[in-house]
């Protein structure tokens, strides 16, 4: 358990949970707070366990929520991204949708989705592109009706992402 604290590894959240008796705080062992001194550290198999102890739930990793830790603001995020999928987004755009700073989002989902706000949008967009040319639609159409303003813009993000350009997909129909 230690290990894992040290480590912050994710594998281990919610089958433990460490508790800081200093600051009364319980946290999952992924949390990227500052490790406490192991004389002040215990380790509660569940949740209650370390609330009947008296401890709360960390703010940074929001043990208290687990595994429902999702930012509160993300859930929006993600149906302004699909409801826009026709357009192009900046992310001027996604700072005026989401309460918190644009680092935040930057941040959250570079460290938990693996990718940029901007990219999750383009994949919504070739994707929303190839349901359109797989139910009939022509390659052009699809391709403006996903946001891109030419056509060899569009084959080439749509061979990056799917592996074949999108004229094989028209011709498969």
């Amino acid at each position: 358990m230690t290990e894992a604290m040290q480590s912050n590894d994710s594998s281990f959240d919610g089958k433990f949970y460490i508790g800081v008796l200093t600051t009364k705080i319980y946290c999952l062992p992924s949390c990227k707070a500052k490790l406490p001194f192991l004389k002040n550290v215990r380790f509660y198999e569940t949740r209650e366990e370390a609330i009947a102890q008296g401890l709360r739930g960390c703010k940074r990793c929001k043990s208290d929520k687990y595994p429902n830790v999702l930012p509160d603001w993300l859930p929006e995020l993600i149906i302004f991204l699909k409801q826009n999928a026709g357009a192009r987004i900046t992310e001027s755009d996604i700072a005026g949708i989401v309460p918190v700073d644009i680092s935040t989002v930057r941040r959250y989902f570079k460290n938990h989705l693996n990718t940029t706000a901007l990219s999750f949008h383009r994949k919504i967009r070739l994707q929303q592109a190839k349901n359109m040319i797989e139910s009939g639609s022509s390659y052009l159409e699809a391709a403006f009706d996903s946001g891109y303003e030419s056509a060899s813009g569009f084959r080439d993000a749509f061979r990056k992402e799917f592996g074949f350009p999108p004229g094989r997909l028209y011709a498969q129909r």
